[in-house]
């Protein structure tokens, strides 16, 4: 029969990564709130970075990254931020994710040591708003992302769930 699935098939229901931006960010020293209960709590600017990919531009200076540095459970990250195309268009995210090391890594990791990013898991879900008609696909799909931390800053690799 036509249009029949069958039950026990996930053809359907897999998805599919595309890979669509890279986002190199540069940030400025942390500040420091400090121990709020909940954790370590720390602002860090987003200072200027490069977008590239299916989308060319800039990282806007303006942004922050807001997280919630604990040494037994995941880091909590959301960063807020926007970024102008090559071509003069506006694109704001809100990057919500975690990152998770053994504690002696997570240490470092706050401390803006180097560490292995094998030793890292660093993901996020990043969500997309704009005016641009030409970009409204951001703004249909959903999104994660993988992460690195560098010295200078993070560097992400952003994909559309398919």
């Amino acid at each position: 029969m036509g249009g029949v699935i069958d039950e026990h098939s996930n053809e359907h229901l897999t998805p599919s990564l595309e890979h669509v931006l890279d986002l190199d960010i540069e940030v400025a020293d942390p500040i420091e709130i400090g121990e709020t209960g909940d954790g370590e709590r720390r602002i860090i600017e987003i200072t200027d970075g490069t977008v590239s990919g299916r989308i060319d531009g800039h990282v806007l200076p303006g942004g922050a990254d807001y997280q919630l540095y604990r040494t037994e459970r995941p880091t909590e990250l959301v960063a807020k931020y926007a970024f102008e195309t090559d071509s003069g268009s506006r694109v704001y995210v809100e990057n919500r994710g975690i990152r998770w090391a053994p504690p002696e890594v997570s240490r470092k990791l706050r401390d803006g040591e180097h560490v292995d990013p094998d030793d890292v898991y660093f993901r996020s879900v990043p969500e997309f708003e704009t005016a641009d008609p030409d970009l409204e696909w951001l703004t249909r799909s959903v999104f994660i992302a993988t992460g690195v931390r560098q010295p200078y800053g993070v560097k992400l690799a952003v994909y559309r769930v398919a």
